[in-house]
C-alpha cells in the first residue's frame, strides 16, 4: 500500500498542523547565509525531561528530541509523551531498533533481517503502528540505522554481506506501518559516516529502499580525537568536514530529492580541542555549506567518550553560542514541514506525493 497521499491534500494536513510554525525562524535565517537549520537532541533521559534538561542546560528550546528503543523491551510507545512534546513546539523522534540488548550482534537468539522479512515480528510491527497512528501527530522514525556497521544485528556485516536483505526488511516494516495507517510518520533512512567494513557490498547506496519509502536521509558520525574507546593506537581527530562532507555528498548523490539529517554527532575532548571543533562547525554551516542538511542531533551523553557538551566551559560556551545562532532557531512544527516540501520543490507536480501530517 501507498503511504503517500496526493500532493494537495497532503499539503493541506501538514498547513493544518503547524499553521502556528513558519515566519519568525526562516525570516530571520534569510538575514543570514545559511539555510534555517533545526536542533535535536539526544540524552538518555524519558523524552520529555530530555527537552527540560536541554532547556536548563543550554537555554535552548530544540526542535527535536530523540530517544531510543529495541523490539524486545517490551516498552509501549511513550504516546502522551510525544504529544507533550508536539504541544511545546518539539517533533518526536523515534529510533527503532530491531533487536534485544541482552544478547550480541550474532547471538542464535538476536533478531535478523529474515526473522523481519519473515513476518516473525508482524504482530509487534502492526501493534506498534497503532500506537504511531494513535498519536495523530508528525513522528521521526529512525528504522535500523547504522546499517553499514558491524555492531548491530541488522548490520549488512551480520546478514550474509546482502544489502537486499536490508532493504526487503525496511520496506516490510514501512509497509506495515503505512498499512496499520500510521501516515503521520516520517521515515529516515541512516548510515554511519564510514562503512565497517569497508567493502563494496557495505555501501549504503547499495541498501537505499527508495523514494517511495524514504523521507529523510540520515548520517552519523563522530570525532572520535585520540580515545581508546575503539582503537588506543589511532589518531582520529577529525574536523565536522572530515566527518560529515563524504557521507553528505553520498546522500545528494543516492537520494538528492530527500533532506538531509545528522541523526546523531558529538565530538571528544581527547585529543584536540572541543570547543575549536564546535566553533568550525558552526562557521562552516553559517556559511551556507551543506545546504540541505537540515536537522541536526547531538548526542549529549557521556559514553565512550566524553561527548556531553558539558565536558568543559570551552565546549559549553561554544555549544551554547551555535545553538543560539539565529540560522538555528527552527521550531518543531516547521521541522515536521521539511521533507513535504522537498518532495514538492523536487518533484514534477504530476507525479510527486508527500506525507501527510
Amino acid at each position: 500500500m501507498r503511504r503517500r497521499a496526493l500532493l494537495g491534500t497532503a499539503a493541506a494536513a501538514v498547513a493544518l498542523a503547524t499553521s502556528d510554525a513558519a515566519g519568525p525562524a526562516a525570516a530571520a535565517a534569510r538575514k543570514d547565509r545559511a539555510p534555517i537549520r533545526y536542533l535535536g537532541m539526544f540524552r538518555q533521559e524519558d523524552p520529555t525531561a530530555i527537552a527540560a534538561s536541554v532547556k536548563n542546560l543550554y537555554g535552548v528550546t530544540p526542535a527535536g528530541v530523540m530517544w531510543f528503543d529495541s523490539w524486545a523491551s517490551g516498552r509501549a510507545f511513550p504516546s502522551d509523551e510525544a504529544r507533550m512534546l508536539w504541544r511545546r513546539g518539539i517533533m518526536p523522534h523515534y529510533t527503532w531498533e530491531p533487536w534485544n540488548t541482552a544478547l550480541g550482534p550474532n547471538d542464535p537468539g538476536q533478531i535478523h533481517l529474515t526473522d523481519v522479512i519473515d513476518g516473525t515480528w508482524d504482530n509487534y510491527i502492526r501493534a506498534r503502528a497503532e500506537e504511531f497512528a494513535a498519536v495523530r501527530l508528525p513522528i521521526l522514525v529512525r528504522w535500523g540505522h547504522e546499517f553499514n556497521g558491524n555492531w548491530y544485528p541488522w548490520g549488512i556485516a551480520n546478514n550474509n554481506a546482502d544489502p537486499s536483505l536490508y532493504v526487503r526488511a525496511y520496506r516490510h516494516v514501512h509497509d506495515l506501518v503505512t498499512g496499520a495507517g500510521a501516515r503521520n510518520v516520517q521515515w529516515v533512512w541512516a548510515y554511519n559516516n564510514g562503512s565497517s567494513p569497508d567493502a563494496p557490498y557495505n555501501d549504503p547506496a547499495g541498501a537505499y529502499p527508495g523514494d517511495r519509502y524514504v523521507d529523510w536521509v540520515g548520517i552519523d558520525g563522530y570525532n572520535w580525537g585520540f580515545g581508546p574507546s575503539w582503537d588506543p593506537a589511532g589518531d582520529h581527530w577529525t574536523s565536522f568536514d572530515a566527518t560529515f562532507a563524504t557521507a553528505y555528498a553520498k546522500a545528494r548523490a543516492v537520494a538528492p530529492n530527500r533532506p538531509v539529517m545528522i541523526g546523531e554527532f558529538a565530538s571528544t575532548e581527547d585529543g584536540g580541542d572541543k570547543a575549536r571543533w564546535l566553533e568550525d562547525m558552526d562557521a562552516k554551516l553559517s556559511s551556507g555549506a551543506y545546504p540541505d542538511l537540515k536537522l541536526l542531533t547531538y548526542f549529549d551523553v557521556t559514553k565512550e567518550e566524553p561527548w556531553s557538551p558539558t565536558s568543559s566551559p570551552a565546549a559549553l560556551a561554544a555549544f551554547t553560542s551555535w545553538t543560539r545562532r539565529r540560522y538555528m532557531k527552527g521550531r518543531g512544527h516547521e521541522l515536521a514541514r521539511v521533507a513535504g516540501d522537498y518532495a514538492c520543490s523536487r518533484v514534477s507536480p504530476a507525479t510527486t506525493k508527500v506525507h501527510p501530517v
